[in-house]
This record gives C-alpha cells, structure tokens and sequence, in this order.
C-alpha cells in the first residue's frame, strides 16, 4: 500500500535487478509509460489509469497495456523462475480502476501455470492520513486542508483484514506475506533487509543503496506553506513546484523541531485506534499467526494538535522567504560564474585572431 516505502523498494529493485536475478528474482522494465510515474515501478501496468487526449479514461488502452504487460511476464517465465511486480496502486485499485484484479491475475497465473505472491506493508491507519495527504499536497498540489481531506477519505480502504479476506479468497491466504511498517521492526533495520528477508535473502555488499530515503515528507508548518501556494497557477508547473519543494525541505526539520505536532488530537488518534483494532488484531493472528498480538504498537505521542494559528508560523513564513532568496541568489552566483567562463573564452579566441589581423597589416 502506499506510504510504506514502496518508492524505496521499487527503487532498490529497479537499481539492483542484475544482483536479485543473479538469485532467481527478476525485476522487469516494461514500455509502457504513465505521467509522473517512475518505470522502477514495474507494476503498473495491472491496473494503471490512461486517458486519452481529451481528458477521458482510456479503457481500451488500458486493457491492451495489461494484455501486453501480461504476455510479456508469460514470455519472462520460460528464463526465470520469480518475477516481482511492484506498485502501490494495486493495494488502492482493487477497489477503484480494477475491482476484479485478483480474479484476473489467477486466471493468468493459471494458463502460465505459475503461483501468485503477495507481500504487503501495512502502516498503521492513523499514521497513514497524514503522511498520504502530505504527499498530494506536496507532490500532486492539492489544495484541500487536512480536515477536508479526512472528511472524503473512504475509510474502507483501511480496513486491512477485510481486503486481506478478498484477496486470500481468490490466491489463498497461505499466499498472502503480511509486514508491519514498523522501522525499529525492520530485519536488518531497514526496508531493505526487512523486503529481501521475505524473498529469503540476505542484504550483503553487492547490493547497493543510491539514496537512502526516496521520499521525504513536510513537517512543521512547511505542508501548509506549500498547500497555499498550491493555489498558483505557476505550480502546475513541474520544475516550480520542485523548487518550492526544495526551499521548504530546507528548513522542514527545523519547523518540526520548533513545532511537534500531530494532524490528529489524542482523542481523535485513539478514536482511529479503536475503529480498526478488531480488523488489525486478525491481521496479527491469521495472517502473522501471532495469537493475542495485536498489529501495531498503539502508543500515541502526547503531541498537540496541528493548528494555522500557531505562534510559530511567521518564523516558518520568514524560513522561506529567505530560503527561495538564497536559492536564487546561489543560482545566480552560477550563471555570472558561467558568464565569466564564457568571456574568458571569448578572450582567448579573440586576442590570436587580433594578433593574425595586426601582423596582416603590417605585411
């Protein structure tokens, strides 16, 4: 599901595919391309969304990617005996664009006589609202405040054990492998050693690791800054929303540092708690075979509540002023630097030329 390090996953695997086929996994490239989507994310092609030039769902695009994508895996079988597709659009899709996926896949995995896996990271609910909603507003420019965003969520997707019962009734629940996304969890410490635990391997030298977190979020007060300015129409604009996003990771964790908060009260967090603790508690004891466990460690911070009129915003809004001034001011100090390289060639071409002109004269 999203917001549990998929980006990072998909990533590694993308960077490390030689290493894990080297062990008997592969991870595929395909052709198929979806805007704003990186092709280290393999497993698109399922259920991704096309439209067409008019703004409209291409269904029988979409169809035919999966047909072809499908094919291809069939055509991947007769070299290899694993093959990893990743997405975390599968977890939200079967709901929404392709609410019939799973029956689909089984009846592909029958006629290439192959056994469908499952491996999900689960995160607990309450912490997922906030981090999914930071990531739209900071990435897709939403505009909604938090409040509005929790109010249209269906919460239905949240509820782990009844997909997990949706699923397991078509691929088998023995087929299903079940993580919390829980860092100080982790095998190994981190999502790496922790995913490739479950393919039964080991995180060794040869694997390498090009940046260690894939996604960073906004803290502080940074989220609402950026939600503001998502009301500009220049921000539609990819490159002026990465430079916004850069000048407010600068100094994020020092807004969050000044400010800790939650986007949720205490009495809200444990409302959330209660809601799936009896979904959860299955989870643990049918699909992790941890009997009275529960799912995830529940401790809530005893943190305030994410309030716009909080006393520390105008320092934030200050933060940022003068971090976008520095940004352009270093872009600046680059392009005269490149400026001045460029007249110093000028120079040199010029003077031979001028000393060849002179001595012509004289002669």
């Amino acid at each position: 599901m999203a917001k549990t390090a998929s980006s990072a996953i998909q990533a590694f695997c993308y960077e490390n595919a030689n290493i894990l086929e080297s062990h008997g996994y592969c991870y595929p490239v395909f052709p198929f391309r979806y805007p704003g989507i990186a092709k280290a994310h393999n497993g698109r092609f399922l259920l991704g969304v096309i439209k067409d030039g008019n703004g409209k769902r291409d269904l029988e695009q979409e169809q035919q990617n999966f047909k072809d994508g499908m094919q291809m895996v069939h055509k991947l079988f007769l070299t290899h005996d694993n093959i990893i597709l990743s997405d975390e659009s599968i977890w939200r899709g079967m709901d929404c664009e392709k609410p019939d996926l799973w029956e689909l896949m089984a009846k592909e995995a029958q006629k290439g006589n192959f056994q469908i896996r499952v491996i999900v990271y689960f995160r607990r609910q309450d912490k997922f609202f906030p981090s999914n909603w930071n990531q739209i507003v900071k990435k897709d420019g939403v505009t909604e405040t938090f409040e509005h965003y929790f109010g249209r969520v269906d919460l239905f997707f949240l509820n782990y054990y009844e997909k997990l019962e949706r699923m397991a009734s078509i691929i088998g629940k023995e087929h299903i492998i079940v993580r919390r996304f829980e860092p100080d969890k982790f095998i190994g410490g981190n999502i790496y050693h922790d995913f490739l635990s479950v393919l039964g391997l080991s995180f060794t030298a040869e694997y390498h690791i090009t940046q260690e977190i894939r996604n960073y979020g906004l803290y502080g007060n940074t989220h609402e800054i950026k939600r503001a300015l998502n009301f500009l129409p220049k921000l539609k604009e990819k490159s002026v929303r990465l430079f916004i996003v850069n000048c407010l990771w600068e100094f994020s964790d020092i807004s969050q540092k000044e400010y800790p908060n939650e986007m949720f009260s205490k009495k809200e967090i444990l409302q959330i708690l209660e809601t799936y603790s009896s979904g959860n508690q299955k989870v643990a004891q049918e699909y992790l075979h941890e009997p009275g466990a529960k799912l995830f460690d529940n401790t809530v911070n005893d943190l305030p509540k994410w309030q716009k009129d909080n006393p520390y915003m105008a320092d934030d809004i200050i933060r940022f002023i003068g971090s976008t001034r520095n940004y352009l001011y270093q872009e600046m100090q680059e392009l005269k630097k490149e400026c001045d390289e460029l007249n110093n060639w000028g120079k040199l071409i010029f003077h031979p030329l001028r000393t060849v002109l002179r001595r012509l004269r004289m002669g």
